[in-house]
This record gives C-alpha cells, structure tokens and sequence, in this order.
C-alpha cells in the first residue's frame, strides 16, 4: 500500500495524475494534519496557524502554573493555620508528627514503585505501601481522639481537606510545567521557521526594491532640467525615490583636536577625533503639481520623524545618513510644480567606545581588616524569645509576615516552639 499526501500548492495536473493512481486498488490517499507534518513542508497560511495555536497553547499553560501556585499557597495557608489551632490540644503534636511520619512513608514508597523495574521489586513495594497505609489510618484516628470537640474535629477536617487539595494541586502543576516544556519546544519550532521565512521575504523585498531604485535613478538620468540628486531609505524597505535639485550644497567635516601646551614653545596637537559629519544646502523638489510636491515634502518629513536612515546619491555620496532639520521657503516667487527646502543631513557615525586600564586595588598600610561578616543580616531581623502559648501562625499575623518564612528563617515549629528558645523575624 503506498500513502501519499497532498499539499494545498501542488499544481492540477500533478493533482489529477496523482488521483487517476490513487485510483487503483490497494491505493490509498492519507492525508496528515498540519502538526504531523515538518514546519518547512507547511505553507505560510498553514505555518501561521500552528504558530498561533502553540503560542495560545503556552500561554494557557503559564496561566494555569499561576493559577495552581495561587491554589498551593491558598491550601498551605489553610494548612499552617489550622496545625496553629490544633497544636493548642495537648499531646497533639506528638500524634501529628506521627501521622506526618507515616504520610512522608507512603509518599517515598510510591515513588519508589514508580522507578521500580522488576515484578519482584514491585510487589515488595506494594506490601509496603499497604502496611504504610494502614499506619497511617492509625495515626489519623489516634490524632482524631485528642481533638473530640466538634470545632476541633471542623478544623482537622479542613485540614485534611486542604492537604488532599493540596497534594492535588502540586500533581497538577508537575504536570503543568512538563506540558508548557513540550508546548514550549514545539511553539519554538514553529517560530524559528516564521522568523526564516520573514527574514527570507524581507531579503527577496530589498533585493526587489533596489533593482527598481536603480531603474528609477537611470531613467530619471535621461531627464534633462530636474533634480539629479537621490534619496531613498537605507533599509530598502520601500522602492520610493525622492529626486532633489541642489543648490549650492555644503559638506562640513568637524573634528574634536586635543591641544598639548608645552613650556617655550608653540602646543602641539594631539590625535583628533571627527565627532560630526554635516551636508547641508537649498533643494528643490519637484512635482507635477504644487499638490503633488507637498506630497512628497509630507512623507519625507514622516520618515524623519520616524528616525529613518537614508541614502543619498548627488554632491555627497553617502550611504547612511538621517536629517537633522528639514524646513520649507520661498526666497523668490513661488513655483507650481516644485518646493524650495532647506535641508541638513547628519551621517551617521560609529559610536565611540572608549577602552581604559583596570584600576588594581591596593591595601593601605596599617588598614585594620574589618571583623564584619559577609552576609550580615543585623537590621534585618530582630530577636524574639518565645513563650507558652506562642505559635508562628500568631506570631505570622502580629508581625505582617508569614509562616513559610518563620519556618525558612528558624526550622520547623517542632524543634523550636519551646519556652526560652530564641527566634529571627523579619522586622
């Protein structure tokens, strides 16, 4: 059986040839979908779709990163609040360590199962993950008898709702980011082939644009009385060609000269540096009209706004320049076909880059080293020396901080929530 695909571009008589073969039997016409087929193979209305569908695909995946972070924060907040009220019961804290214990248990055997790779290794695995289980029911009852009041049972159960939606959460966003990873890969795909192809398309317009720029100035080389000199974009983005008549045109050249005084004698000069190249003058712009004139005197006066760099071909000959000032007058009587200007072009130069030796640092004699440590945090913190009763979701709330950085700053609430044990918070 052979399968053969057919492109939107291939011609009609391929087309029908390809169609009369397909005719036979055992022939079959298979035709794959855009994302099964390379980015160079697809067709730019193609290419741009795909393009347009991976980018929405990314984006959607970085909004649903956002909102699933939003949704953990939420759920640990829920969580660390509710181990503040239950932690007040006494002998909580040792039953609900022993029920972290068991969780962390069955969490670390799951993922062992998952990496595991022969029969024998899973099925131990599995007895262990139930015998877990089962302490880990045990724990949670044994955790529900200190907490018999329905208030505390409410909170608890709100714990554990929040930690299932949690744990949920953190599966989701694990998947989340692999997807946005891949979706990312293919966009990237896709995008580097539209980027070829503009970059392809701009190259073929340049060339284009230039043929018909020389063609221009050559036929306007035959017209006698009108203005000789040239002007059109550097970027060859467009094919138009302003044609100006100079009047006595001037080119300045300025240098920056460094003068050296020596004693008894005439300065010397030192090296010199252009720091600007100006050509400047009366031109005329013609028209077949007045109308016609102010037309091009409207969209050349746009591209200097637009900061546009230009070439000009007349009096100076020069690849990259840009008009600094560009004004219209009348110094006679007014024509009807042509606008005097007055114009100054500023070639554009290669910035300055100026080099200089690496100072080296030296000690001074007699400097006495200072006992400060890298990385002091005095002043950013201050010290608080815990009491009974205290928790790091009361204290969370009275100092406009939070538990997570409590917990980042001194451990975990087990080993430092004891009368006398000192603490850093955030001042």
């Amino acid at each position: 059986m052979v399968n053969i695909t057919l492109k939107k571009n291939v011609s009609s008589s391929v087309d029908n040839a390809i169609r009369r073969y397909l005719n036979v039997p055992g022939h079959k016409l298979v035709r794959f979908k855009t994302d099964q087929i390379a980015p160079d193979q697809l067709t730019d209305k193609q290419l741009t779709s795909e393009y347009n569908k991976n980018k929405k695909k990314v984006k959607t995946d970085a909004t649903g990163i956002k909102n699933t972070q939003t949704t953990i924060t939420k759920q640990q907040a829920v969580i660390d609040k509710a181990d503040d009220f239950l932690s007040k019961q006494n002998g909580y804290k040792t039953r609900k360590a022993a029920y972290d214990h068991a969780d962390k248990t069955v969490a670390d055997l799951q993922k062992q199962l998952a990496k595991a790779k022969t029969a024998k290794d899973k099925k131990s695995i599995t007895a262990k993950i139930k015998d877990a289980k089962k302490d880990q029911t045990a724990a949670y009852k044994d955790l529900k008898k200190v907490t018999s009041s329905k208030s505390y049972q409410a909170k608890l159960s709100e714990q554990s709702k929040a930690r299932r939606a949690l744990k949920n959460a953190k599966k989701k966003l694990a998947n989340l980011k692999s997807k946005k990873k891949k979706d990312k890969a293919a966009y990237n795909v896709y995008k580097k082939e539209k980027a070829k192809r503009a970059a392809a398309a701009k190259r073929k317009k340049q060339k284009a644009n230039l043929s018909k720029i020389k063609s221009k100035i050559k036929a306007h080389k035959k017209q006698p009385l009108v203005g000789q000199t040239a002007l059109y974009r550097a970027d060859l983005m467009s094919s138009v060609v302003y044609f100006l008549g100079e009047v006595q045109p001037t080119e300045t050249d300025t240098n920056e000269v460094t003068s050296i005084g020596v004693d008894n004698s005439d300065p010397r000069a030192g090296k010199s540096t252009r720091t600007s190249k100006e050509l400047s003058g009366t031109y005329w712009l013609f028209g077949k009209s007045y109308a016609a004139a102010c037309k091009q005197f409207n969209a050349i006066q746009k591209l200097q706004r637009l900061d546009t760099e230009f070439v000009i071909k007349g009096f100076s000959n020069w690849n990259h320049v840009k008009i600094s000032s560009i004004s219209k007058t009348v110094s006679g009587l007014a024509r009807s076909n042509a606008l005097e200007l007055s114009i100054t072009f500023e070639y554009v130069k290669q910035g300055r880059i100026l080099y200089g030796k690496a100072k080296k640092k030296t000690k001074k004699k007699g400097a006495v080293k200072s006992t400060k440590k890298k990385g002091s945090d005095k002043g950013k913190y201050k010290s608080y020396t815990v009491k009974s009763g205290d928790t790091y979701w009361g204290l969370a709330q009275k100092n406009h901080t939070t538990v997570a950085t409590l917990t980042k700053l001194n451990g975990s609430r087990f080993k430092t929530m004891f009368p006398g044990h000192k603490l850093k918070i955030p001042k």
